[in-house]
């Protein structure tokens, strides 16, 4: 989802734990920010992909004036709210381009330059390289990877994991010996299902959920 803000009201307050509003903001000074909260997730993930070290971000949200005094097209991610051009300390643009592109995969827009990096969350996939001065569209800027060594992933990364699984076993159908208690658990209202109605019987069960269910069962007459 693409936000509006304004500098003046919420410069100071942050869109994620480690960005705040101001640094998204156009460079003439406009007080309106359009940022989108998929970009910021991106820049979290890069972050933490990159040892916690420092994104600046040195072109975020451009103002449609200021987009065209600085030549940029009239389309560009920088004017919705989409894009931004950043620099990780102690991480040259090539690497920071490859781990942007482990987290977009088939979507997003990547751009490697000399002394910066440009990331987008645009719906096709696009990949160039201006380390030359001149922009050369490429297939893509593999070359990172997590190796799946748990101790090496992010927070962020352990989520996101954690979540794939959870929506597989989600899917998978329940063994009929349970069918008599289940259709016991739901007679009494004990499991109810998510919004699709999915029981999603073969998933984890969260705490939260447990005493969900604990309450149930304490309030059945």
């Amino acid at each position: 989802m693409i936000r509006e803000y304004s500098v003046k009201r919420d410069g100071e307050g942050k869109v994620s734990k480690h960005f705040r509003v101001r640094e998204f903001s156009s460079k003439d000074g406009a007080d309106k920010v359009l940022i989108d909260d998929d970009l910021v997730k991106l820049l979290e993930n890069i972050r933490e992909a990159s040892g916690g070290k420092a994104v600046t971000i040195n072109s975020g949200y451009r103002s449609p004036e200021h987009n065209a005094a600085v030549g940029g097209v009239s389309n560009s991610q920088h004017v919705k709210g989409t894009a931004a051009d950043i620099v990780v300390a102690d991480t040259d643009p090539l690497t920071v381009g490859q781990i942007a592109e482990y987290y977009l995969n088939t979507k997003g827009g990547i751009g490697v330059y000399k002394s910066f990096t440009h990331v987008d969350t645009r719906a096709n996939r696009s990949r160039w390289d201006q380390r030359s001065g001149k922009q050369v569209v490429v297939s893509g800027w593999p070359g990172w990877e997590d190796g799946m060594d748990i101790s090496k992933l992010t927070d962020t990364q352990i989520l996101e994991l954690a979540n794939r699984i959870t929506s597989v076993l989600a899917k998978q159908d329940p063994a009929d010996w349970s069918k008599e208690e289940r259709d016991w658990a739901e007679e009494k209202g004990l499991i109810k299902g998510d919004e699709n109605g999915n029981k999603q019987y073969k998933a984890w069960t969260t705490r939260e959920q447990l005493v969900v269910l604990l309450k149930r069962m304490s309030e059945l007459k």
